[in-house]
């Protein structure tokens, strides 16, 4: 619902709020409520829903009793999503003004057309007419490609929401999440879990070989994860430890410098790998 106030896309999709009853996002009574407290305060209608979910918080909390960390953690993170909703929305409410893009528009284009008669040598073989200009102002055309596709990213940013091809594709979001809450709901919560004590587990089976009493080894032997074919012909570089450290225990630092020098010091370290 927040959304058909800042996308054009979405209003597009759900013309009105009433459109969201058609499409299983809204219920009537839900409606029913949301047009009330519209008609009263025209900005608290995005909010209702978020109060919605603290009574459901303050109902499973005298009904289940949860945890305090649980709570507060639940509490923070509908925050973190409120202020969210806020921030997007002033984004939209508080648009650049229009004299800003006039005057960004009309300072660019003012500036290179006037660079294509300032920027022009004068040479007296040329306006004789005895030689032609060959010339060819690169510098100018770096600046106009830098300075025109600057102004029109600028011109892209400034609704992020709209119909073009390159803004925020909020249909895709909104079908996800969507998609994404149900499955957490109706899928991850119920699914039985796995019996991880009974599955075989080839990882388990190669780091505990079975002996021939048919009891596990006790030995630990770490387990290698295959390669594709592709894979295998790339090269690794793993990670070493670039330190140096001086190995003979009986000199010092300092009797090895004056002994034998930076040089000397060199060769008496040693490089050691994890």
């Amino acid at each position: 619902m927040h959304s058909l106030d800042i996308s054009s896309k979405i209003r597009l999709r759900f013309p009105s709020v009433h459109s969201l009853i058609e499409g299983g996002l809204l219920t009537e009574k839900e409606y029913q409520i949301l047009e009330a407290m519209h008609n009263e305060n025209e900005a608290s209608r995005w909010m209702t829903p978020i109060h919605w979910v603290q009574q459901i918080m303050r109902q499973v909390e005298e009904e289940t009793k949860p945890t305090a960390s649980l709570l507060n953690q639940f509490v923070a993170e509908l925050r973190i999503f409120r202020q969210s909703l806020r921030k997007l929305y002033s984004y939209d409410w508080v648009c650049v003004p229009l004299v800003y893009t006039q005057v960004a528009a009309l300072a660019t284009y003012s500036f290179f057309f006037f660079s294509l008669f300032g920027r022009q040598p004068l040479l007296p073989e040329i306006e004789s007419g005895k030689e032609i200009d060959l010339k060819v102002p690169i510098f100018t055309i770096v600046q106009f490609l830098f300075f025109v596709g600057w102004f029109k990213v600028g011109q892209d940013l400034m609704r992020p929401f709209g119909l073009d091809d390159d803004d925020i594709e909020l249909n895709y979001i909104l079908d996800r999440n969507v998609r994404i809450s149900f499955a957490i709901v109706n899928q991850l919560q119920e699914s039985p879990m796995p019996d991880f004590e009974n599955d075989d587990d080839k990882m388990w089976e190669e780091m505990h070989p079975p002996t021939k009493d048919g009891e596990t080894s006790p030995g630990v032997r770490m387990p290698q994860l295959p390669h594709s074919k592709y894979s295998s012909q790339l090269s690794e570089h793993p990670p070493r430890l670039h330190a140096y450290v001086p190995i003979d225990d009986d000199r010092s630092i300092k009797d090895m410098e004056s002994h034998h020098g930076c040089i000397g010091l060199k060769k008496d370290k040693k490089h050691l790998s994890w």
